[in-house]
């Protein structure tokens, strides 16, 4: 055999385990996540209910989102509408598709916000949820306080670990985006 024949062989082994290692990722379990536990704040200080609009809570959360991120290119962007959206893009094979994630927010006891996965678009392609929420985790480095959960297909939003001035904590009260319902308590510490 020549050396262009050898090169060639060499050439396409490199690409048939490349593509092996992509598909053998993509389907593989996901790993359970952890979450921290996170105490509830001191209801003890002072409480501030807010009323807040969609739009404001859309604002909100995209400045968390982009102060988390350090001033890096901000690859996720929240919307909320009926649903809250999560958008960012996936790139495979230098390809760049572009990613729509539904959740439905649910309010949980400690203040903290889950959003349960509804549906989701990448482009043409049919992909499980579990594995885009994956990809996700895996592809973005999401601020600390932000917990994907792929198994469950779902994202943990912990409002009580979002670094804040004086020691201010948040907590979600509602959460009803159809009747633009959205009330959060700001606990600031009695000194």
């Amino acid at each position: 055999m020549n050396k262009w024949m050898i090169a060639f062989f060499l050439l396409l082994l490199i690409i048939a385990g490349s593509i092996g290692t992509l598909f053998y990722w993509i389907t593989s379990p996901t790993e359970n996540v952890d979450v921290e536990s996170i105490t509830t704040p001191d209801p003890s200080g002072h409480i501030l209910t807010v009323n807040v609009s969609k739009e404001d809570f859309q604002g909100i959360a995209n400045t968390f989102i982009a102060t988390a991120m350090d001033d890096k290119p901000i690859p996720l962007q929240l919307s909320v509408e009926e649903q809250i959206i999560l958008s960012s893009e996936l790139t495979i094979f230098s390809l760049t598709l572009p990613v729509k994630m539904y959740f439905e927010p649910f309010v949980e006891e400690n203040g903290n916000i889950r959003l349960e996965q509804s549906s989701v678009e990448v482009g043409q392609l049919q992909l499980p949820p579990d594995t885009v929420l994956k990809l996700l985790r895996d592809s973005i480095d999401l601020p600390r306080w932000m917990v994907v959960k792929p198994d469950e297909e779902e994202v943990l939003i912990q409002l009580a670990s979002i670094p804040m001035a004086s020691g201010v904590n948040v907590r979600a009260k509602e959460l009803n985006l159809q009747e633009d319902k959205i009330v959060l308590e700001i606990i600031v510490p009695s000194k």
